[in-house]
């Protein structure tokens, strides 16, 4: 087991690196007269110079701790080599490639770190607005600027108040019903629903700014890990939408089909 002083050394360094990386896709956009390279993924999904970039700056970041990354820009070792790990990192570089080739707000970037339980340590970097969320099992939740300066803990928990309508925060290309997006407990009359971009969504529940969060679509597991973690600090399990049962991680096709998390 992770030691506790382990743990917050993790999270410094978790912490550093998404604000180097931030401050490497805000100098891309500083240099927007230059020409920036962008391809399609099998997938049809974007990817660019700065998620290359902003990859670079976290694996050297991260690099001097000596844990395994699974990263959504780099090889992925093979299931067999990989289902061993005792600890990992789950990294997506450039959560929102869409939204940050548009310039628009929403992209952010999201570091993991993970045993065998899943996510234990969350960072979410937000470049635009200068914030890091942070969430740390049996530690907590923080909020800080990407300069290290004004960081604040934020007490909150899964049993913050909250009243009807609830809030329900999903993806901009969600277009499942609202009684598919409730958790099983809520009912489609008791919500309204507002898009939000990437991992941001996570931050919201936590914050006590939306109640709930589903979304219907396929998620790679670096998309939500970080936020995952973020929730689990203030006691919200984040749960596979078909299944009901908590996501689990470093899975064979590192997958996760749907999920939904909530505050009430």
């Amino acid at each position: 087991m992770m030691s506790k002083k382990f743990l917050e050394e993790c999270a410094r360094f978790a912490e550093t690196a998404a604000g180097a990386a931030s401050r490497e896709l805000l100098s891309v956009i500083a240099a927007s007269d230059e020409d920036l390279n962008i391809e399609s993924k099998k997938d049809g999904s974007l990817v660019s110079d700065a998620d290359y970039a902003s990859q670079k700056v976290i694996a050297s970041a991260l690099a001097p701790l000596s844990i395994p990354i699974l990263s959504e820009e780099a090889s992925i070792p093979n299931y067999d080599e990989r289902k061993g790990w005792e600890y990992y990192w789950l990294v997506d570089p450039l959560d929102g490639t869409e939204s940050f080739l548009d310039n628009r707000s929403g992209f952010a970037v999201n570091i993991a770190l993970c045993d065998k339980t899943g996510p234990i340590l969350g960072v979410v970097a937000d470049p635009l607005t200068n914030t890091i969320y942070k969430g740390v099992t049996s530690i907590g939740f923080s909020i800080s600027q990407l300069n290290g300066a004004n960081a604040r803990t934020i007490n909150l928990s899964s049993s913050t108040s909250a009243s009807k309508p609830y809030t329900l925060v999903t993806s901009w290309m969600e277009n499942a019903p609202i009684s598919k997006l409730c958790p099983p407990w809520i009912k489609s009359t008791d919500v309204i629903v507002r898009p939000v971009s990437g991992s941001l969504k996570f931050c919201e529940i936590a914050m006590g700014k939306a109640e709930i969060h589903s979304r219907t679509g396929p998620y790679m597991e670096w998309d939500c890990a970080a936020g995952d973690a973020i929730l689990r600090s203030v006691g919200i399990d984040v749960f596979d939408i078909n299944t009901h049962r908590r996501i689990e991680y470093n899975s064979e096709d590192l997958r996760v089909n749907g999920l939904y998390t909530s505050r009430v």
